[in-house]
């Protein structure tokens, strides 16, 4: 599985409020998840401010620090070519999560 790491900037922003919103959107997202996209498998620790996401097609770790959120994971080969659009994605989620 091809690798994917990325560091967003959150200037300003403690990680206990990164983790806060992050940990919140995960659960909505739970709460209202069909399936249709696969079985995902979240572990939070709030201590650490971390989550760890594993399906079949993904695996990620991804860490609240003070004014960032860093990612590492690994993208299936389907997943690897939508690279683009999985970096959009994200982009659009921290600006309306985040949006000063």
């Amino acid at each position: 599985m091809p690798s994917y790491e990325r560091t967003i900037p959150l200037p300003g922003k403690t990680a206990d409020e990164i983790y806060t919103r992050i940990s919140s959107a995960i659960g909505k997202f739970q709460e209202k998840d069909t399936g249709k996209w696969g079985k995902f498998d979240f572990k939070l620790s709030p201590e650490s401010k971390t989550v760890r996401l594993e399906s079949a097609q993904v695996t990620a770790d991804l860490a609240c620090r003070d004014g960032e959120i860093r990612l590492a994971g690994k993208l299936s080969f389907l997943l690897s070519a939508f690279r683009g659009k999985i970096d959009a994605g994200i982009d659009d989620w921290i600006n309306r999560s985040f949006k000063a």
